[in-house]
C-alpha cells in the first residue's frame, strides 16, 4: 500500500513510500498508514507545484509529527536533488532519525524515481554502501533512481549527462559514509 518499502531490503530505519491522495481523508488514511508502521518522521519531496492540490499537507503533517519531525526538501518532477539540499538537509535529517532510532518515510509523488535516488543517496552515505550497491538494492524494493535519465529526452536533455548527474551526486554522498550513522 502507498508503495511502501524500505530504503533495501534490510534497511530498520529510512523508508519510501508515494505521497498521500489529494483528499482530507486520503491524507488522513495516509498518516494513519504511516503511524501504523511506526513511522516517526517524514521527509517531502514535493515542489510547491505539487503541494498545491492539498489544502496544507506539510501543516498536517508537522501537527502529527512535530515540528522537527517533518523536512521539506523540494525536487522537481523527473529531476535529481540539489547536490547542497541533498547533503545539508536530507540526509542529515534521516541520519538524526537513524541516531534517534525513528523510522522516517521519504516520499515524492509516485514514490518511484526522486524517492529512489534520495533513498539510494542514504544507502551510500549512511550505510556504505557503493553507487551501483545503492541502486541496485533501491532498485530491488521497487523504485528507480535512474527515472530522471529515463525521463531526460522528452525534457529535452541528455540521458548521458542525466546519469553522470546521478553518479556526481552519489559520489558526493561518499565523502559522508560512516559520519552520518
Amino acid at each position: 500500500m502507498h508503495k511502501f518499502a524500505s530504503a533495501s531490503e534490510n534497511e530498520p530505519i529510512v523508508f519510501g513510500s508515494a505521497r498521500p491522495g489529494y483528499s482530507n481523508e486520503q491524507v488522513n488514511e495516509w498518516i494513519e498508514f504511516m503511524q501504523n508502521q511506526d513511522i516517526k518522521r517524514v521527509c517531502c519531496l514535493l515542489p510547491e507545484s505539487q503541494l498545491t492540490r492539498y489544502s496544507n499537507l506539510l501543516d498536517v503533517y508537522r501537527q502529527t509529527f512535530g515540528l522537527d519531525q517533518v523536512c521539506w526538501a523540494p525536487i522537481e518532477d523527473f529531476h535529481f536533488a540539489d547536490p547542497e539540499i541533498l547533503i545539508h538537509q536530507i540526509l542529515p535529517f534521516l541520519a538524526i532519525a537513524n541516531r534517534s532510532y525513528e523510522k522516517v518515510v521519504v516520499h515524492c509523488s509516485g514514490g518511484i524515481g526522486r524517492t529512489g535516488h534520495v533513498l539510494a543517496a542514504w544507502l551510500v552515505a549512511g550505510r556504505g554502501l557503493s553507487n551501483k550497491a545503492a541502486i541496485a538494492a533501491v532498485k530491488q524494493t521497487g523504485r528507480n533512481p535512474y527515472e530522471a535519465v529515463i525521463a531526460a529526452p522528452f525534457k529535452g536533455r541528455n540521458p548521458w549527462k542525466a546519469v553522470a548527474e546521478l553518479n556526481r551526486l552519489l559520489g558526493e554522498c561518499n565523502r559522508f559514509r560512516g559520519k552520518l550513522a
